[in-house]
């Protein structure tokens, strides 16, 4: 679906200032319509006279719930005679009352607003339509200035759609409730409240809503979390301005105890297995010291080579236990390990005499952990092979790793400019000399579903192309 920023520029006679003027009001839109509890259009003139487009559409809370919602027609050209009610407002600047017919027959009630720009022009019509209750009212117009504020980055947060859990309080610019619904009287009930909030005055009564008391005094809006006891709730404060004064209060309340405590819950798992991740990558480390000390022991060069890949094998698979140990989450970047993996195993592996160089590119490329391990041993046995073989008699050169996303499919390239590979041979591998091939191909064909393909690089070397299925999670 076309964003309301596209459709104004392609069908509407809005100048690119007022389109950046009424884009402000985009992300406020499923707030206000939720808030409303009635479905939002907004409409602007087209090219054609007596033409209006529909350049954003937004359906309540209820609606979204329900398995009959219509899909928007944003960026749809309407004729005056479909739309009269929005046509007026855009020649007489004023808000009109009026009704909407749905179906054939079914009329709907419908308040149409202009929505000017900074000199006092009429931009758009928002419109907000649907059946509510006569003293609900009051909540259509608060959802109409809440779309004039200006949002920035910290409040976004305060204008996030609304949930079923979620009750309102309305409160005038002088501190009295002039609106709660059923939602926040229940809510307020578990807060010790046992009177009802509407007509209350906040300077002078039992209720506690110093939040309010705040935003008015400091004409900022903000999040914060409640305790009474052992229940907690969660409220956001949005104060609207005009003429520099706080003309209402939006009170969302949320009771989310059970919520808190999940999330109590679910950081305390989070803490544990990022300890877990912590200690087995010591684990982990501490093997390698000791296969290092074997190392120095046993006299047979191939019993070296032997542990001196399992070493690099080990290491591999630490580094993604170390990286998921700062993380919260069992997904990983994948180019984050490559790009360390190669840093690794260059400065480990090469010789001072020899300059062997690094290039990566890579893309955010987020995997499970259990795919991240087995690319982690993937990258380790290609570049592995490409010191040792590639570049066998050979002071300098470059190894290259790119990682990038195509769609469904993520790939993967680790070429070198060495010696090259007699592809045929590869292709057959077979026995001890390419048991690290042998692992690579177990490790993309059966953990990674994905294929792998050796072809000889421009000018010289060996390329491995890696394509794996970005859906597995290394089952």
């Amino acid at each position: 679906m076309a964003s309301m920023n596209d459709i104004c520029r392609e069908k509407s006679i809005l100048s690119d200032v007022q389109i950046r003027i009424l884009n402000n009001s985009v992300d406020l839109l499923q707030f206000a319509s939720d808030l409303s509890q009635r479905e939002i259009n907004v409409f602007v003139l087209g090219k054609q006279k007596d033409t209006l487009v529909l350049a954003a559409q937004r359906t309540p809370l209820f609606l979204r719930l329900s398995e009959t919602v219509a899909e928007a027609a944003a960026g749809e050209s309407i004729t005056a005679y479909d739309e009269p009610l929005a046509l007026r407002v855009f020649h007489t600047g004023t808000p009109l009352k009026g009704a909407k017919e749905r179906e054939f027959g079914k009329m709907e009630p419908m308040m149409a607003y202009p929505f000017v720009d900074n000199a006092g022009d009429t931009i758009a019509v928002i419109t907000f339509v649907g059946k509510v209750e006569n003293n609900r009212n009051i909540l259509t117009d608060t959802a109409f200035q809440a779309l004039q504020v200006p949002i920035i980055d910290e409040s976004r947060k305060l204008y996030q759609a609304l949930s079923v859990q979620d009750g309102i309080i309305l409160i005038s610019g002088e501190g009295k409730v002039v609106y709660a619904d059923e939602m926040a009287e229940s809510i307020m009930h578990l807060r010790g409240r046992d009177i009802r909030l509407a007509g209350e005055n906040i300077y002078n009564s039992r209720v506690n809503l110093s939040g309010a008391k705040k935003a008015l005094a400091t004409h900022e809006g903000f999040v914060e979390d409640i305790r009474h006891g052992k229940i907690i709730f969660t409220q956001r404060v949005i104060p609207l301005l005009s003429g520099g004064k706080v003309s209402r209060i939006i009170i969302v309340i949320t009771e989310r105890t059970e919520i808190h405590r999940k999330e109590e819950e679910l950081m305390v798992k989070t803490s544990v297995i990022k300890e877990i991740h912590h200690r087995v990558k010591n684990n982990l480390q501490t093997i390698a010291s000791l296969l290092r000390m074997q190392m120095r022991r046993v006299e047979s060069q191939e019993a070296k080579d032997v542990l001196q890949e399992s070493l690099h094998r080990i290491l591999s698979i630490s580094l993604v236990h170390e990286i998921l140990s700062h993380h919260d989450e069992e997904n990983i970047d994948i180019s984050d390990v490559a790009q360390k993996l190669l840093t690794l195993l260059l400065h480990s592996m090469v010789s001072r005499e020899n300059r062997i160089e690094a290039k990566f590119e890579g893309q955010k490329l987020i995997l499970p952990s259990e795919a991240a391990t087995s690319l982690a041993l993937v990258i380790n046995e290609l570049i592995t092979n490409a010191i040792e073989h590639g570049f066998e008699g050979i002071h300098e050169g470059t190894i290259s790793v790119t990682i990038h996303n195509e769609g469904t499919w993520g790939m993967m390239v680790i070429a070198d400019n060495g010696r090259g590979m007699d592809i045929e041979a590869v292709r057959n591998y077979k026995g001890r000399k390419h048991l690290g091939l042998q692992i690579v191909s177990t490790l993309v064909e059966k953990d990674l579903q994905g294929t792998l393909k050796f072809s000889l690089a421009e000018p010289q070397g060996t390329k491995a192309i890696i394509r794996f299925p970005l859906h597995t999670k290394g089952e």
